[in-house]
């Protein structure tokens, strides 16, 4: 059992190991990737270790983006931040609810206070009563000053809470969003996924839906030839694409490396393979430029398997299928789309 002191000792070696890893690469010193590369030496959890591990043997860089999703997905505990969201909801509406009594009470009191004012001068005509009714009158204005300062605290303590709850969102909404090209990320697709099939199998009159999986043919050619800053560039050209493409409650994802996922709910196959057409269409009939040289980098294209929910099967079958769609896609000569079979 190590000491206090080696367990203290042990620890700066990470914070510094850390410190040097983001540094050498290049990375911002924010709390999700120091958290990352934190956990990253002090192995605490395999599957971050395995993934840095084949990043760094591949030669590749360590994108940015790839840390997030490391974070976001075994790092950012999504129950606690909603058990919170939650928490501070119930406490906002107790200060609401606190100010309005407040309020309320304040009015009460200022309207008492007004009228003992006015009927001051009648009462201390009254020899025995005037003191009293002076006391009562400073009394009162003690209270309503008491009570506005206790009002304007709570619109301190509301302002905050309505601060947390906007920080607490975005930190959601990153959860759900990936790093680089803005799309949802596969952690978002494969819960949105879950969610549908439990409806679907939970209905006697359900309707269908698809997932398409998409690849880019060829793009690590793009890398090697152009760089990784220049494919990141047509990753999220090819994403905004993919959601220009879509609409309503469908769903697209990054899955993974050049790899998106689209959901899309209330939707056959034969509707899905015709909206896999129009969008491979679209996709190899757009030149790709350099967002600031306006330099060319030619046509991408993309290959497409689409598959319509099976009751009962779940999402991972589903994808499976879709999966092997696209890869007999990819297999017959790249730039097509196949329905599973």
């Amino acid at each position: 059992m190590p000491t206090t002191e080696e367990q203290i000792s042990r620890h700066w070696g990470y914070a510094d190991a850390t410190l040097k890893a983001l540094r050498d690469r290049g990375l911002r010193p924010t709390p999700e990737l120091y958290h990352v590369w934190f956990i990253y030496f002090a192995a605490e959890n395999p599957e971050i270790l395995r993934v840095i591990d084949a990043v760094n043997a591949s030669g590749d860089d360590l994108a940015e983006d790839t840390l997030l999703q490391l974070y976001y997905r075994y790092i950012f505990d999504r129950q606690a931040a909603d058990f919170l969201q939650r928490g501070m909801e119930d406490f906002s509406q107790v200060v609401e609810n606190s100010d309005e009594c407040l309020t309320s009470a304040r009015n009460n009191i200022r309207s008492y206070g007004e009228l003992l004012k006015s009927s001051l001068g009648t009462l201390r005509a009254h020899k025995d009563v005037g003191p009293v009714v002076g006391e009562i009158v400073d009394q009162t204005e003690e209270m309503k000053s008491t009570i506005d300062n206790l009002h304007v605290r709570l619109d301190g303590y509301l302002n905050r809470v309505v601060l947390l709850q906007r920080e607490l969102e975005q930190t959601r909404e990153r959860s759900y969003t990936d790093g680089l090209t803005r799309v949802s990320n596969r952690m978002h697709f494969e819960e949105q996924l879950s969610q549908l099939a439990k409806e679907y199998d939970s209905s006697e009159d359900a309707e269908p839906f698809c997932v398409m999986m998409v690849d880019l043919d060829q793009f690590k050619s793009i890398n090697d030839r152009f760089g990784h800053r220049i494919g990141d560039e047509i990753l999220v050209l090819i994403a905004s694409m993919l959601k220009a493409n879509i609409k309503g409650r469908d769903i697209v994802a990054r899955y993974g490396g050049d790899e998106f996922a689209i959901l899309l709910p209330q939707t056959s196959l034969d509707d899905a393979m015709e909206v896999a057409a129009d969008m491979s269409k679209r996709i190899a009939a757009r030149e790709i430029k350099a967002k600031n040289s306006g330099a060319s980098y030619g046509h991408m294209t993309v290959s497409v398997g689409a598959a319509e929910y099976v009751a009962h099967e779940g999402g991972a079958k589903l994808i499976d299928r879709a999966d092997s769609a696209l890869y007999r896609a990819k297999k017959d000569g790249r730039n097509r789309h196949f329905a599973a079979e």
